[in-house]
């Protein structure tokens, strides 16, 4: 009995000790291991909206967590150029409203400096409605995109036919190409399946875009055919050649091709930018191409056209 108590004594003994090395081999094991996580975890707590440069390490994390790793860097780049563009958004959207907002405050203290007669009153009412009805265009243009980026919109969808549009919108901008040394031609056909407003708020901005950057005596071409599974709608013009690198960024808001800043007053920049949300929000696509010779073509692809 006293041999069989030394050895139950023995092999419990060996048993806690062999418990205990095996605990400690596992925790060397398991710290060792996890050393890149850690490395991962430290620099995630390092992220900050004014550093967003921060990318995890990819070749230290373990294997079963690689994918994960670059599935988070590839959102972390997303985030930060969503926030880039969230900045440049706003300093642009302040400088916008900052040009008509000063400018009536300057012609309002200018009238109320000395007593005028009522004509020159008159005058500056004028201007500062003017200035007025230009800063709630650019809100009505920022809350139309603010529901289309957020809300998605729930759109209806009909039958759209392409050839009465486009004669429809080359009627109605006949005057003012007149006026700027232009004409239209207008080629269309097939039917698509789109919201007729917005189709037309979409083209009424290619259109206008166009006649503002053509040169004098050339055409404005309106285009339309039915794809396979759609349809295309192009407007076409002939201007300045636009390099490649301000074409990828024509559809963003307030972005303004011409670095002199030659842009008339009455737009706002956001016309691109709407025409763009508006083909989202028809789950289509809106494109923009430069040739050599200057002729510039948006395209707007609609998803579930029919032919005719």
């Amino acid at each position: 009995m006293r041999m069989i108590d030394e050895s139950r004594f023995q092999i419990l003994r060996s048993t806690l000790m062999s418990i205990a090395v095996s605990v400690l081999l596992v925790y060397l094991a398991l710290r060792q291991g996890l050393r890149p996580l850690r490395r991962v975890t430290d620099q995630a707590a390092r992220i900050h909206p004014i550093d967003l440069s921060i990318r995890f390490p990819e070749d230290d994390a373990p294997r079963e967590l690689r994918d994960m790793v670059s599935v988070f860097n590839a959102m972390l780049d997303r985030i930060s150029l969503g926030y880039d563009r969230l900045s440049q958004f706003s300093a642009d959207l302040a400088h916008e409203i900052r040009t008509p907002v000063g400018a009536l405050i300057g012609q309002t203290q200018v009238a109320l400096h000395r007593a005028r007669r009522p004509d020159e009153y008159q005058q500056v009412l004028e201007s500062n409605l003017e200035e007025l009805n230009r800063l709630s265009h650019i809100v009505d243009n920022i809350l139309f995109l603010a529901r289309a980026d957020h809300a998605m919109l729930d759109i209806e969808r009909a039958p759209l036919a392409l050839d009465d549009e486009l004669r429809g919108i080359a009627d109605y901008f006949e005057g003012p190409a007149e006026e700027a040394g232009l004409r239209f031609t207008v080629r269309a056909s097939g039917t698509a399946l789109a919201n007729a407003p917005l189709v037309r708020r979409a083209l009424h901005n290619l259109v206008v875009n166009a006649l503002r950057y053509s040169r004098p005596g050339t055409t404005v071409r309106l285009v339309a055919e039915p794809l396979q599974g759609g349809a295309l709608i192009a407007v076409e013009n002939d201007g300045a050649v636009i390099p490649a690198e301000q074409l990828e960024r024509l559809f963003d808001r307030f972005y303004r091709a011409d670095a002199t800043g030659a842009r008339p007053a009455a737009s706002s920049g956001l016309g691109l930018a709407i025409v763009k949300a508006i083909m989202a929000l028809h789950h289509g696509e809106a494109r923009v191409n430069c040739s050599a010779s200057g002729t510039i073509r948006f395209e707007l692809r609609f998803p579930g056209g029919e032919g005719r």
